[in-house]
């Protein structure tokens, strides 16, 4: 057995993904744990759990905030798990609409008087935003049209037809419109560990006396917001959860313990970056294609030294990764292929090209099941780097047969794939042509450092 001692935050969010008997929510909140939930099997309780073992003091258990967009699929209506509507859609000028095709609330007060406002109005509800409107964050309605989070429809008489009312709220307008079926459902808690917010006590959590307990501290919503009342008006318990996990982390890193070591960090998320290449550069770069197999094989990053690695750091940013010289290969797996791999005992999902074999890894994935199961057979890349750095995947590949996510392959049309000329492949890499063609607010590149990014979606936001 193997002890390991030092300090600990705890930063495994709330307790609104248990609905079980002997959950949080059942004992402090019993009518809640009757609700559907918008947190998975994660957010448990663990932190309350753990840290009361020792001591520790929590307060307002009961206090867990509601959303009133969470998505009800049409697959899967009664599920008890549902995924969050972004009030982004509302910003932009979506309706909430009853049974009656009426708006009944206002979209821009806080979750919990929306959904008071549901609890008095008749449904099923419905979130309904217009296409000019949507204009704003197409990418969101896109992404939820893609996941049957949202449906379209040619108007408002096509919509008023299938709910089997005469017409819909004039504030619709007459556009085409984006429309999701939402209810209420457990979002986030406002309970939890009692921390401290001045002085040497900040960050820390308490004890039933209020004295920080040394060594232990704690961070978002597996602590206890001093502002409950704030809690929700969109936007406050993220802003809440980045503040107190900087408290806690400057709290933490001032205790005497010793860090972690930085060159680890480092070598541990070091990716070489997706590089422009100019048309000047490509003739030169295709005549240098075939010499790569002559090439002394590179030292590991883990085995150099402080020098050889910042040196290896300025290479890759002022001239990219090398020319890859591989021969033409099949082009990759097809996606069709890859649709076909979609149960858990046989599950394929595709992260940023890369089509990997999860099978194995869906019981033991750290961020839990329903992360990876709600895209199986599909193109997880928009949720993948939204909540992971660059190179995350590459560090888990295990090879065929072992226990975590296995690369099968690239993701292409599944036809071989054959060279200009007969020859070497020409080297990876987008033309300046390229990036300038993507100069819109809904479809926008930029080039930094030799690195193309696709920034889309960072315009909304």
């Amino acid at each position: 057995t193997r002890a390991l001692s030092g300090s600990v935050v705890m930063a495994v969010g709330g307790y609104a993904g248990d609905l079980s008997a002997k959950s949080v929510l059942a004992k402090h909140a019993p009518r809640l744990a009757k609700m559907p939930t918008t947190n998975d099997e994660r957010s448990s309780g663990d932190a309350i759990t753990l840290c009361s073992a020792v001591g520790a003091a929590v307060e307002n258990l009961d206090k867990v905030e509601l959303t009133p967009c969470a998505a009800v699929m049409p697959n899967a209506p009664d599920s008890d798990f549902k995924l969050v509507v972004s009030d982004a859609i509302c910003g932009a000028g979506g309706r909430l609409l009853d049974a009656r095709g009426k708006r009944f609330t206002d979209e821009m007060a806080t979750a919990q008087l929306r959904v008071e406002a549901m609890g008095r109005a008749k449904g099923p509800f419905r979130l309904v935003i217009g296409e000019s409107q949507a204009a704003s964050v197409q990418w969101l309605c896109d992404f939820y049209l893609d996941r049957k989070v949202m449906k379209k429809y040619d108007g408002p008489a096509a919509l008023a037809k299938e709910m089997k009312v005469a017409a819909l709220d004039a504030s619709i307008g007459s556009d085409a419109l984006y429309v999701a079926m939402v209810t209420p459902a457990l979002y986030s808690c406002a309970g939890g560990l009692v921390t401290g917010w001045q002085d040497g006590a900040a960050g820390r959590v308490l004890s039933a006396s209020k004295q920080p307990i040394e060594g232990l501290f704690a961070a978002g919503e597996a602590t206890a917001a001093p502002f409950a009342k704030l809690w929700s008006v969109s936007g406050i318990p993220m802003l809440y959860s980045i503040y107190s996990g900087r408290i806690a982390g400057r709290a933490a890193a001032g205790s005497g313990k010793t860090p972690t070591d930085l060159r680890e960090l480092i070598i541990s998320s070091l990716t070489a970056p997706s590089k422009v290449v100019e048309e000047s550069e490509r003739a030169e770069q295709s005549n240098e294609a075939g010499k790569a197999d002559d090439a002394p094989a590179e030292k590991p990053l883990e085995e150099m030294t402080q020098e050889e690695l910042v040196a290896k750091v300025k290479d890759l940013m002022a001239n990219g990764p090398p020319a890859s010289a591989e021969p033409a290969a099949p082009s990759g797996i097809s996606m069709d292929e890859v649709k076909k791999h979609n149960t858990k005992e046989d599950a394929w999902i595709v992260v940023n090209g890369d089509v990997v074999d999860v099978t194995t890894w869906i019981p033991i994935h750290p961020g839990g099941e329903q992360a990876i199961v709600a895209y199986l057979g599909q193109d997880a890349s928009d949720e993948w780097n939204m909540i992971h750095k660059p190179g995350t995947m590459e560090k888990n590949f295990v090879p065929e047969g072992g226990k975590g996510p296995v690369l099968k392959g690239k993701l292409g049309s599944g036809a071989p794939a054959v060279a200009a000329g007969g020859g070497a492949a020409a080297p990876a890499g987008l033309s300046m042509d390229e990036v300038a063609k993507h100069n819109t607010e809904s479809d926008l590149w930029i080039v930094l450092h030799g690195r193309a990014y696709d920034v889309t979606k960072w315009t909304q936001v």
